[in-house]
């Protein structure tokens, strides 16, 4: 079903999964940024690729997929919920490949004003060895990037 964008002014992305840091972020957005006229992409990325699927055998395959699947649902279903009590009009996305690198390219491929993103805290250190996504997608954005923290 196609969307008349024609009453947004502008299109946020919200990177998200199932974890707290991730709703955290979805509703300081909701409390700080919203505006009725924001029309808001919901990114859920998978680390999986294509190339990884296409190599795994039949059954880690099976499981794969049907574990994506089940990810998906639970993050349609916690999340669309959420957009339909708050009533932020938008739509839910899945991306692919390495997650930094994926919503860089939603918010391109969507025409994104700006990026919003949770974060689990890691230090300093962790960061540097986890490769923290959220720094990722800062450092590689040309869209403005909001990270969110939880005290």
């Amino acid at each position: 079903m196609a969307v008349d964008m024609s009453k947004y002014t502008s299109i946020i992305l919200i990177a998200v999964d199932d974890s707290e840091p991730a709703e955290f972020a979805f509703m300081w957005y909701r409390d700080y940024i919203h505006k009725p006229e924001y029309y808001v992409v919901l990114l859920f990325c998978t680390d999986q690729n294509d190339q990884e699927i296409r190599d795994a055998s039949p059954g880690r395959t099976k499981k794969i997929v049907t574990d994506l699947a089940e990810k998906m649902k639970r993050i349609e279903d916690k999340f669309g919920h959420l957009m339909e009590l708050t009533g932020i009009k938008g739509r839910i996305r899945k991306g692919t490949g390495k997650p930094g690198e994926a919503i860089v390219k939603a918010a391109h491929d969507e025409g994104a004003a700006m990026i919003i993103t949770g974060s689990r805290g890691l230090g300093k250190i962790k960061r540097t060895f986890l490769h923290s996504v959220s720094d990722y997608v800062v450092h590689n954005s040309k869209i403005p990037v909001i990270t969110c923290r939880k005290h």
